[in-house]
């Protein structure tokens, strides 16, 4: 979530009238993927405006739409698409645009045994939606995106390029190592911290899904470990375990899942790195802040070195 695009209020004024008088718009600059804004009505109903910038597609967005929907009726609590003419998806200033319902709570500042297995229970609910979903769309963060961001460097001679080359080595050593007998799920791909929203140490709901996609919910668990249990990229173990055994009390992994558990961690951790050095240089417009792609170099070696795994 970020400020890109720039609006007025009168911009959505035709857009928003059948919805109700307008009271406020007020620009959100957490993020760095699309333009968000919070629009309020003079009835204090909350609902959020999204303008999607250039790595999401329109092509994608029914995609996104149908998947927050499906997570939706099978209780999960997350954003939906609000239909103005019989619509969801619209367009301003040339570019896609969509308007969901607002998500009460927050992110958490710190963990606790009660948010934690609040956390468990409701991710490993979602796998379970996920993995009798038949929505299909492919996961283009990976080697797509490993590839795409590789040329785009070529000549870099910049902050990180030694830590660049080492994660462009070990790209080359894992790109031809995934498998395709893993079991796969409609997966949410983004679970950090400010993507899932806490009301008195319960999950009140999860945002974003706007790179929602069909994997293996261990790329998905993984994402999340790598985003919830390093902290200065030193590993919360504790925290972990209080995770790691709500979880699988309530979902079970084949072997071959768990065998793969640490190729996703890096490869999970390899996908931000890259994607966070490539937005820290060449995504500089708008009011936006770049979180740092060190964490995830740091946490690339950590799983170097060790084997969660283990822990089976």
């Amino acid at each position: 979530m970020a400020v890109y695009t720039k609006i007025e209020t009168e911009d959505i004024l035709n857009l928003f009238n059948k919805l109700g008088e307008i009271h406020s718009v007020e620009g959100i600059k957490e993020g760095v993927e699309n333009t968000n804004y919070l629009v309020t009505l003079k009835s204090e109903k909350k609902l959020i405006f999204t303008i999607f910038e250039k790595r999401t597609k329109g092509s994608d967005l029914p995609f996104f739409n149908n998947a927050m929907y499906e997570f939706n009726q099978s209780g999960i609590n997350c954003p939906s698409a609000i239909q103005v003419n019989g619509n969801n998806i619209f367009e301003i200033k040339n570019k896609p645009c969509a308007i969901y319902s607002f998500i009460e709570g927050k992110q958490i500042d710190k963990t606790n045994d009660k948010n934690l297995s609040s956390l468990a229970d409701t991710v490993s609910k979602m796998h379970v939606i996920g993995l009798k979903s038949n929505l299909r769309r492919p996961n283009d963060m990976l080697t797509p995106t490993w590839k795409y961001i590789i040329k785009k460097f070529e000549d870099y001679q910049g902050q990180h390029k030694a830590e660049l080359k080492d994660v462009i080595k070990l790209i080359h050593q894992m790109h031809d190592k995934f498998t395709n007998e893993l079991r796969i799920a409609l997966i949410h791909a983004d679970l950090f911290k400010d993507n899932i929203f806490f009301q008195d140490n319960k999950v009140s709901g999860l945002i974003d899904f706007f790179f929602t996609c069909s994997d293996s919910i261990v790329y998905d668990f993984s994402t999340l470990i790598n985003a919830w249990f390093f902290d200065c990229e030193k590993f919360q173990e504790k925290d972990f375990n209080i995770f790691f055994k709500r979880y699988f009390s309530l979902i079970e992994w084949n072997e071959l899942e768990k065998n793969n558990l640490n190729f996703y961690l890096r490869a999970s951790a390899i996908r931000f790195f890259m994607t966070r050095l490539h937005d820290k240089y060449f995504n500089t417009s708008g009011e936006v802040f770049h979180k740092d792609p060190m964490e995830f170099f740091e946490i690339i070696n950590f799983h170097q070195k060790n084997n969660l795994q283990d822990l089976f």
